[in-house]
């Protein structure tokens, strides 16, 4: 015992100088949800000084149990007793079970018989010395990567190379009383044991390593010369009338232009210079759920679908991913990206590039699909944004769907693995894009991505951005999901680019589905929350007291009648929210003898609508609510449910909503049982009335339905229109959402009204999309419109939520709109 303590002494000096560890996850004590008071054992695959020490290290760190070398003869199993599965052989390869260790599990397994009332957790260990999964065909991962077994000449190579980049694994305890039977002998529960522990270790091993990197001249080799693109070259090269070797040359050109150029180190150079970078900018990274997404990635394939923000997303998951202790995914970027020096070091970073529109090549199509296909054969985890591009509304955009069709069609092809597809949400309190963005919300064009553009990002690196929030979300297991929509998918296994007759519609409800998802992971902020309103007020002004009480509302309506289980709520007061967002520059404060004042000026409130949109869907139920009461001071819950279960699919459509109707009428009932709770309104013999417009909770009631007046104001301007030009001469759809979009913007610079997304071209589609599935508009073969009755009445459902002022400007705004354009 001596000689193994000055050992293990000798063996921490080159420790401390060399190696820096982090802990995965960061608190397994919590996250594992580890007893304290219960015996704790630690198991480590290989037998190692070095694992050890350090091991006893992050022991003592998280005041967990000291890890202890267990002695053959020891009888009992002390607490904190320390477990090698197997020895290192000769060189560092091989290894067989230690029959000691063997042995001692079987003592400990009759600890448990004896005593099933206790918890004996056995804790698996994963220590990582370095992250580099190393390449194909290559020497040189021998000595500088990380590999199951190490002899001491080359552990000294690994803390001297690798040292700086090691991670610690604490992994879920093995519950011993699931496995021990007491009929079965302990030599068998052993063997199983044994048998699970080993899965367990090889598995989180590729979790961490991810499969040897490629090298990329052959991942092309092989994407050219797979069945499927050799049919495709032939094919191009037949309509084409070219001979198969240029054929083949354009698909070797395209699979070049597309495929990443996966490089170990540059993701270490980038994981250095992001340190950096986050701590300067960020005052976080807040990241919920990744246990969740390390448990998956040892038996699935991972999808990554991420909304997009901002262009700090891309290197933001790759970042979290890593240091979370998973492989960061390949990424599909677009083309526009693919600059100097951008490019190249994104591509060095797993980035793959795709075009904005493959445009009917179908050669082109079968490279990029058949990449995607042997990604994700191989167990690389990707990561696409299924909206195409960023948001720059604030919400999220209606998705495109080509990438995750080719998901599927992965799928039916048959991967090695089951697909999880893990939507995530990423939000910023303050983004570093914000003044780019400015001109965009007004309509303006967007700028081309170019060098200059990184030459600018100098000045606004010295400002304070605040947190980011990273959450995943619940992942859409996509094998067992086809299971249940499409029970005979599995008839398509083997075929390349297989297209079922229900391939388009499964795939855009599969989109809708995973867009819900990611809105139901939304965190809260100060300036979501400060910005929704402020925006809610007339001049952009607020008493601070009543800010405060206003804030205490809105927590108290996403507590009470949550949107859903997985929204995260600011655990600070309102009072230190509002001192974030000033912190932030996004607001300031006016002293006034009578009370202070809180105020944002005119560049901030068009940014803040940035903000608000982000948060907007968990507050349009009793905003909607709110409406009702603007015209009339009390209504029957009955006809309040009944009108807005009406007026449900549009807003469902736009804000990606999770509910079936039922649940909505359900969610409902649960706000207005808040707003009741909270005085804002009056309930007598099922009649729902406003507060007396004397009480303060009136002028709250008046400030929650204005959340919702951009939105019902877009609503009223495209059924006005159809209404008016119902069997009056032939009217494209098209022309319908272009005249509806100049209608909003006119509103929007003539009244003052803050709704960038009045330049959205998408969501007025969205809106005629929905008003035609719901068969409220029928189009003609004369390209005319058919209203049916039924919009009428929606028609006055939305006109009776919006006040007499909002009504007036509609009117005159689509009189003017219809002398205007009776005079073309």
């Amino acid at each position: 015992m001596i000689i193994n303590e000055i050992y293990q002494k000798l063996v921490s000096i080159p420790l401390k100088l060399l190696v820096s560890s982090k802990l995965v996850p960061d608190d397994p004590v919590k996250d594992l949800k580890l007893d304290p008071h219960a015996p704790i054992y630690y198991v480590l695959q290989r037998r190692s000084t070095s694992s050890f020490v350090m091991l006893q290290e992050k022991a003592k760190l998280l005041n967990l149990p000291e890890p202890k070398l267990i002695s053959g003869s020891s009888e009992k199993i002390e607490n904190g007793s320390v477990f090698f599965l197997q020895n290192k052989a000769m060189f560092g390869f091989g290894g067989k079970l230690v029959d000691k260790y063997q042995k001692l599990l079987e003592r400990l397994v009759s600890q448990q018989k004896l005593d099933p009332q206790t918890q004996h957790q056995l804790i698996p260990v994963s220590i990582y010395w370095g992250r580099n999964p190393g390449k194909e065909q290559s020497l040189l991962r021998l000595l500088f990567t990380d590999t199951e077994s190490a002899t001491i000449f080359r552990k000294f190579f690994l803390f001297l190379f690798q040292g700086r980049n090691s991670f610690v694994r604490f992994a879920t305890p093995v519950n011993l009383n699931t496995i021990i039977k007491p009929e079965v002998k302990e030599q068998t529960i052993v063997t199983k044991l044994t048998r699970i522990l080993r899965v367990h270790f090889h598995r989180h091993r590729q979790v961490a390593m991810g499969p040897l990197i490629s090298n990329r001249r052959q991942v092309i080799t092989n994407v050219v010369v797979s069945r499927n693109v050799k049919k495709a070259i032939e094919r191009e090269a037949s309509s084409k009338q070219i001979s198969l070797d240029k054929a083949k040359s354009q698909a070797e050109k395209y699979a070049t232009e597309i495929a990443s150029a996966y490089s170990y180190k540059t993701i270490r150079i980038m994981e250095s210079t992001l340190t950096h970078l986050w701590n300067r900018i960020y005052d976080g990274v807040e990241v919920r759920n990744a246990e969740m997404v390390r448990g998956l990635a040892t038996t699935h394939e991972i999808i990554y679908l991420p909304c997009h923000r901002s262009h700090i997303d891309y290197l933001l998951l790759s970042y979290t991913l890593y240091h979370e202790g998973l492989v960061p995914p390949h990424i599909a970027a677009g083309i526009n990206l693919n600059f100097w020096p951008a490019g190249p070091i994104l591509r060095r970073g797993g980035a793959f590039f795709l075009r904005r529109s493959f445009g009917g090549n179908k050669l082109y199509t079968a490279v990029f699909n058949e990449y995607i296909f042997q990604l994700m054969d191989r167990g690389i985890p990707l990561e696409f944004f299924p909206e195409g591009g960023r948001s720059r509304t604030g919400r999220l955009l209606p998705p495109k769907t080509g990438l995750l069709a080719m998901t599927v069609q992965s799928c039916l092809r048959g991967t090695r693995k089951p697909i999880a597809i893990i939507p995530v949400y990423i939000g910023y309190e303050r983004m570093f894009e914000g003044k780019s963005y400015l001109a965009e919300l007004r309509g303006a064009e967007k700028k081309k991505e170019s060098f200059g553009q990184l030459l600018g990002l100098r000045k606004t690196l010295k400002q304070a951005f605040g947190k980011v929030y990273l959450n995943f979300a619940s992942p859409l297991m996509l094998n067992d999901y086809l299971d249940q929509t499409q029970p005979e998918w599995k008839s398509f296994r083997g075929q390349a680019n297989a297209k079922p007759t229900w391939l388009t519609s499964q795939v855009t409800d599969l989109a809708d589905i995973l867009m819900q998802r990611i809105n139901t992971s939304v965190t809260l902020n100060s300036v979501s929350l400060v910005g929704l309103v402020l925006l809610g007020t007339e001049r952009l002004s607020i008493d601070a007291k009543e800010l405060e009480k206003m804030l205490t509302l809105l927590l108290a309506l996403a507590k009470k009648a949550p949107y859903s289980e997985q929204t995260y709520l600011p655990e600070t007061s309102p009072i230190e929210l509002i001192s974030q967002a000033e912190k932030l520059r996004t607001i300031y404060r006016i002293e006034n003898p009578m009370g202070e004042i809180v105020s944002t000026d005119e560049q901030s409130a068009i940014l803040l609508t940035y903000y608000r949109n982000n948060i907007l869907h968990l507050y349009i139920t009793p905003a909607l609510i709110a409406s009702c009461f603007l015209n009339k001071p009390s209504m029957a819950r009955s006809t309040i449910i009944k009108e807005l279960t009406q007026l449900y699919p549009l807003v469902k459509k736009e804000l990606f909503l999770r509910w079936s109707v039922e649940d909505f009428k359900d969610q409902l009932n649960e706000n207005i049982a808040v707003m009741l709770e909270s005085g804002l309104l009056i309930e007598k013999e099922n009649t729902l009335s406003r507060a007396s417009e004397s009480v303060e909770a009136s002028e709250q009631l008046n400030m929650l339905a204005q959340f919702a007046r951009p939105t019902l104001f877009r609503y009223g301007i495209i059924i006005s229109l159809l209404s008016s030009k119902a069997g009056k001469g032939n009217i494209s759809r098209q022309e319908i959402e272009n005249r509806s979009q100049q209608l909003a913007q006119r509103i929007a610079v003539l009244y003052s009204l803050n709704a960038p997304e009045s330049f959205d071209k998408k969501l007025f589609r969205n809106t005629m999309s929905v008003l035609r599935d719901h068969k409220l508009i029928t189009i003609t073969e004369d390209n005319n419109f058919m209203v049916e009755p039924s919009l009428n009445t929606l028609q006055s459902i939305i006109l009776d939520k919006v006040n007499t002022n909002s009504k007036l400007i509609l009117q005159k705004t689509a009189d003017w709109a219809d002398e205007y354009w009776q005079e073309e």
